[in-house]
């Protein structure tokens, strides 16, 4: 039987936004490891009212690919402009992408979003990202033998395929690792860590504060937009769409899992892991009702096993001091007080040599790989 033509379509109505949504609930029906995404979130960041877009930094268009009247492929094309004028290039990007094993389907959408982005003068398509590497980014090449953990990415192992046989090639690998939290490690940091503090009297770290939580988000956003300034890909938030993304992470905050390190007063570093509610998303099944307010209730007498440690930076001009290490220990040591049982490290770029040595200090292994594309557009 012959394939149905191939239609794209720009996403405007109620019913293209709806078999946008929808998709991934037909590409993915029957895999074991797909955590269904809240279709209200990713609706919301590709909401023009988003943050992201505010004041000009960003701009985006929604694509659908049918045969007849199934959709079999979605993407989106995104204008960073933050990024573009922080790093002084002209990138565009992609993201959102799902798609059938269909290659003229996703030629046609990659094609498709290209065309948007050269228009308005990017010289190159990078991606996925979903829709900065703020959020999720990466397409999963390696690992896909277990679920993924709370706000990472999964897809079916042909999408690699799909996207390199429209020409896109490596950029950048985000590298997973893991390993299970036991005192093993604990003695060792422990001594790191009293020798740290005898070295470094000025130096202390304590637990967020979610009372004050506006003020800690303040600290946290001036340690993170030094600390990461000279990472691959990095794009600072604007003080709004740092404020928003805390909001949607304080529910899922457990406190005695984020760390502040302060060096003479002046906020140096901050660590944080966040308990991993995929499970309970996967029981959400995409629910449009309050998905925080449904995940509190979900983990009422259960806790999740494992972690996923989203973050740990020091500002340059504190790191090689050893406030890594004081900041593992404080949380290696709250992880086996609160009875986590494993912990995901997600994600380090495969050239930071320093990252991959301090989790390595966990005795952890590498566990999955994602990659971020890119193709001239010139």
């Amino acid at each position: 039987m012959m394939a149905s033509q191939l239609r794209l379509e720009t996403v405007r109505t109620r019913t293209q936004w709806r078999h946008f949504l929808r998709l991934p609930w037909r590409i993915y029906q029957g895999d074991p490891f797909w955590v269904p995404p809240l279709r209200q979130q990713v609706k919301g960041y590709l909401d023009p009212k988003h943050p992201f877009y505010h004041q000009g930094r960003g701009e985006r268009e929604v694509f659908l690919a049918y045969r007849g009247s199934r959709p079999v492929g979605r993407i989106a094309a995104i204008l960073n402009r933050a990024h573009n004028q922080f790093h002084g290039d002209r990138w565009g990007f992609f993201g959102f992408f799902e798609c059938e094993d269909d290659p003229e389907a996703a030629t046609t959408l990659l094609e498709a979003a290209s065309s948007w982005l050269r228009a308005r003068g990017c010289e190159a398509i990078v991606g996925p990202t979903n829709p900065s590497t703020n959020y999720e980014c990466g397409l999963l090449v390696e690992g896909f033998d277990r679920p993924p953990t709370v706000m990472m990415t999964y897809n079916p192992p042909y999408y690699s395929s799909l996207l390199q046989g429209w020409g896109l090639e490596k950029a950048k690998d985000l590298y997973a690792y893991w390993s299970p939290v036991h005192p093993g490690s604990l003695e060792r940091l422990r001594r790191f860590s009293r020798k740290t503090q005898e070295r470094e009297p000025t130096l202390s770290v304590r637990q967020v504060n979610l009372q004050d939580f506006a003020r800690e988000v303040r600290i946290i956003q001036d340690i993170y937009n030094n600390a990461w300034e000279k990472n691959w890909g990095f794009v600072p938030a604007s003080d709004e769409e740092f404020a928003w993304l805390a909001r949607e992470l304080k529910p899922l905050v457990d406190p005695h899992l984020l760390y502040i390190a302060f060096y003479d007063g002046d906020p140096a570093g901050f660590l944080l892991a966040l308990p991993d509610v995929n499970p309970a998303l996967s029981e959400l099944n995409g629910s449009m009702a309050n998905p925080w307010r449904l995940l509190r209730a979900f983990w009422v007498g259960r806790k999740p096993d494992g972690l996923r440690l989203i973050t740990m930076g020091v500002k340059q001009q504190y790191r090689l001091r050893g406030i890594e290490g004081v900041m593992f220990y404080h949380g290696l040591q709250a992880a086996l007080d609160r009875g986590y049982r494993w912990c995901e490290y997600s994600w380090i770029l495969e050239d930071n040599e320093m990252a991959k040595r301090t989790v390595r200090l966990m005795e952890a292994q590498l566990v999955k790989i994602y990659r971020l594309y890119c193709k001239s557009l010139v």
